[in-house]
């Protein structure tokens, strides 16, 4: 077995005459337009090595992991391996793209070419009550599909054994381990995240400049120390912290260096400084290099992330591009309000199908108004207010994005998510108090047309 490091969570996993590629994003630009590479890959110089590869495990949705623009380079007769999710809107979109796509049954080691077998996890394990105490939305009556969005994979030679932990949450997958282990007994190779994107703490307003310090050191540790978590608990061989390397770009740079993501080395560092086993190795391999499980050798030495030059490449070159929609004409404040009233019917159907109830309200920044969701469960209704009429002292969360982004979020997901658009740092946020409400923000997720 061998694995070669593409960018972020793109992986190649080489056997001698078989080679599955995993979440393939490589072209610039997802989120919107905000998500780059470090370095820059040239997708169609190299598109005949990737398009060598025998198959594609995909893990979830996200444009990070499944790039829309990434794929459509890719030749279509390569089949597509995904966790059957109750939701298909993974499926779906595979397939309107071109690929065929197989769904694996949670769990089932499924043979893919001769000895080459992958099993397929989804986050919850298919539990709807673990999926529920973990986003307090999930309907406890499906059984044995997915609620989540997230899942990882085992793939195995009969011989040598990876695992690819993506971005899977450890509080919803930290029992999956002993499963695993109980069928594989060792792990050779772990690929484990190391840090988590999102908008927090770069996009909240209500913190200033040192509070959005403070909070990232407190994110990056958070997350480092799940990636430790893990680490202890499969004990393989070998470990590669990934899936987190993606630098901002265009009009939102400047909220680069304030998202509380260590640097890879940071991360290699840590791991190394925290474990006790040192019979656990590091695998140290920079973009274009792959490691070799047999031999323990990398293909080229590791370098550290030059920071003077990545800094310089920042600066220059990608806070200079647009974002995908700033060629749009800006719709005007009566356009927004009248797709907000035909979203608002859905986002109460959401609310109260998962029989949520919420005490803080929803504002939508316009300029000089602002669209006024009332969540009290007396009210639900939806208005169009004066600045003035805002009032701090009130709980709520207050959104702040481009109106040309804002148009295509209330039409719906065929234009923008708002799940995407959070982790694309495309939204500047204001809240009180400072606190998460999860169920809040997943049924944003439903106020669109």
């Amino acid at each position: 077995m061998k694995i070669k490091l593409f960018r972020s969570s793109t992986i190649g996993v080489h056997f001698n005459n078989f080679k599955i590629l995993q979440d393939p994003w490589l072209v610039d630009g997802e989120y919107y337009g905000s998500w780059s590479h470090y370095p820059h890959f040239d997708i169609k110089f190299n598109i005949n090595e990737i398009n060598s590869y025998n198959a594609i495990f995909i893990s979830h949705i996200h444009p990070d992991h499944c790039s829309e623009k990434t794929l459509s380079y890719i030749n279509k007769n390569i089949p597509i391996y995904i966790a059957k999710f109750h939701a298909k809107f993974l499926k779906i979109k595979l397939e309107r793209l071109g690929f065929k796509v197989f769904e694996i049954d949670n769990g089932v080691r499924t043979k893919i070419s001769g000895k080459i077998y992958i099993s397929i996890y989804t986050a919850d394990d298919c539990d709807p009550l673990i999926c529920y105490k973990f986003t307090g939305c999930a309907k406890l009556s499906i059984k044995n599909e997915s609620q989540q969005i997230d899942s990882l994979c085992v793939i195995d030679d009969g011989k040598n054994v990876l695992v690819n932990l993506n971005d899977c949450p450890y509080e919803l997958s930290k029992n999956l381990t002993k499963k695993i282990l109980s069928y594989y007994n060792k792990v050779d190779i772990l690929l484990t995240s190391y840090c988590g994107a999102g908008p927090y703490p770069q996009c909240f307003d209500n913190l200033n400049y040192n509070q959005k310090i403070i909070e990232g050191k407190k994110k990056k540790l958070f997350f480092l120390n799940q990636g430790l978590s893990y680490i202890k608990d499969f004990n393989p061989r070998f470990y590669l912290p990934f899936a987190g390397t993606y630098s901002l770009t265009g009009k939102i740079s400047p909220l680069h260096n304030l998202r509380g993501v260590p640097l890879i080395d940071e991360a290699y560092n840590f791991f190394e400084k925290k474990l006790i086993n040192k019979k656990i190795s590091a695998i140290k391999i920079n973009p274009e290099s792959i490691f070799d499980l047999e031999t323990r050798e990398t293909s080229k030495e590791y370098q550290p992330l030059d920071l003077e030059k990545y800094t310089n490449y920042l600066k220059n070159n990608l806070a200079l591009r647009k974002l995908d929609y700033e060629d749009i004409i800006p719709p005007n404040d009566d356009e927004l309000y009248e797709l907000a009233k035909k979203a608002f019917v859905r986002y109460i159907e959401k609310k109260k199908e998962n029989n949520i109830i919420f005490s803080t309200n929803i504002y939508l920044a316009l300029g000089k108004s602002l669209i006024e969701i009332d969540n009290t469960k007396s009210h639900e209704k939806i208005n169009l207010i004066k600045n003035e009429q805002f009032q701090l002292n009130s709980n709520f969360v207050k959104y702040n994005t481009d109106k040309r982004l804002l148009k295509l979020l209330l039409q719906g997901p065929k234009f923008a998510h708002w799940n995407n658009a959070e982790i694309g740092s495309h939204i500047t946020f204001l809240r009180n108090p400072n606190i998460f409400e999860r169920q809040l923000y997943e049924n944003m997720c439903y106020l669109h047309a």
